[in-house]
């Protein structure tokens, strides 16, 4: 005896928005400077007006 047939029917599934994924921003390197003994490495988060004021003082 055959079975009964049923109709596949498409569930409905509630769509999500992706969210995108957060990444931090790299902290790239932006200047590397030596003199004398002193060593500095400035990089991208810092802010430039203090990077600025910090090459002003060492600089001169």
């Amino acid at each position: 005896m055959p079975e009964k047939q049923q109709p596949i029917v498409a569930l409905n599934h509630t769509a999500r928005p992706k969210k995108p994924k957060l990444r931090p921003q790299r902290n790239t390197l932006v200047l590397s400077l030596k003199k004398n003994d002193l060593e500095l490495n400035f990089y991208s988060s810092l802010d430039s007006e203090i990077m600025n004021k910090l090459l002003e003082k060492i600089l001169s």
